[in-house]
């Protein structure tokens, strides 16, 4: 098993200032290189109060100048911009990084859409055609699209330069072959996973039974059996406190008020048991080992995305909590599956 340290979402609460937020960031993901994780993600997000990261690659760029080896994931929404735009961040991105990007496009909730001025009617075509454009713009030959959304080049009136109606894309990915996951956090992009053949990632806010149902639909449809990767996002978090969970329940608490806010998550997170039951992994080293073994037993994860960092957690407990998890977990979980892992190359 491959372990990720994110999605951070540098988040503004409480005492913490946007500025101290993103130092944090920058912090935990060096020590998450240095502690044995392969992975540091950072997700997007619009219009949140708490400064919800708006700018993915940028906050990636500067993981990747403070890292050197660890694989540096974004989760960029896809389908509200131009996705030319997106193409050339993400080809950015990896050249910064020496070739250590993966990138996975996520859904906008709906405040984003609207905020964005989009209709939803017409959302999900932006993002299937913005997903078949990045492709192109990351290939090796010029490249036009002619969708009902984009239209590239856009041949304008008077316009005469571009002869052959086509475009190059550059700067280039650094990898030959830039590794791109997709969001499963709603049906349009499960179903794209398993068309098209691409790694998925499920969410933290599915519980055990939901991520079940949807890894066997996915196994089923999947027309690349050998990239039907099963990447998880938990929310986990390691203590030797007599309580481990009373430590982070407010802060989980507010995590999913703000998922019930967005429409992402329907439930009260004021019910902190029945939040967590299925959902979260938490506890003193043995008990998140025994979890994940449950976990893992039921799904056959590849890549488990550890988000640990929550809503008003210092740096002091979060840096706790990771050295407790990388010192103690992570090695119950690294050695039998690498061979299976290197030979497919997940």
């Amino acid at each position: 098993m491959r372990f990720g340290f994110g999605p951070f979402s540098v988040e503004q609460y409480g005492n913490v200032g946007l500025t101290e937020a993103y130092e944090i960031m920058g912090d935990a993901v060096e020590l998450a290189e240095n502690t044995g994780f392969d992975s540091a993600w950072i997700a997007e997000r619009h219009f949140s109060e708490d400064g919800y990261c708006s700018a993915a690659f940028v906050a990636a760029a500067n993981l990747a100048a403070r890292t050197e080896s660890i694989r540096i994931g974004v989760m960029p929404i896809l389908g509200l911009s131009h996705p030319l735009y997106f193409a050339e961040d993400a080809a950015v991105l990896d050249n910064l990084s020496g070739g250590r990007a993966i990138i996975c496009p996520i859904n906008a909730v709906a405040h984003e859409i609207k905020g964005y001025g989009i209709s939803e009617a017409d959302y999900l075509g932006r993002f299937t055609e913005s997903l078949d454009v990045l492709f192109k713009a990351w290939g090796a030959r010029p490249f036009r699209a002619d969708g009902k959304i984009w239209t590239i080049p856009a041949q304008l009136e008077g316009h005469t330069e571009n002869v052959s109606g086509m475009v190059m894309a550059s700067p280039k990915p650094a990898q030959f072959d830039l590794p791109v996951w997709l969001g499963g956090f709603w049906e349009p992009g499960r179903t794209l996973a398993a068309e098209l053949g691409l790694p998925m990632i499920l969410g933290s806010i599915s519980d055990n039974q939901a991520l079940g149902s949807l890894w066997s639909a996915y196994d089923e449809k999947t027309k690349n059996p050998r990239a039907a990767q099963h990447i998880v996002v938990r929310d986990i978090y390691v203590s030797t406190a007599d309580d481990p969970a009373a430590e982070v329940a407010p802060m989980l608490t507010r995590q999913f008020e703000r998922y019930n806010d967005w429409g992402l998550w329907n439930g009260d997170p004021s019910d902190f048991e029945t939040l967590a039951r299925g959902r979260f992994i938490i506890g003193n080293p043995e008990q998140v080992i025994e979890q994940i073994k449950v976990l893992d037993d039921t799904l056959g994860i590849d890549h488990l995305l550890c988000r640990m960092h929550f809503p008003g957690m210092p740096l002091h407990q979060l840096i706790s909590s990771m050295t407790l998890f990388s010192r103690e977990v992570i090695p119950e979980f690294r050695m039998s599956d690498l061979p299976r892992q290197i030979r497919v190359g997940v």
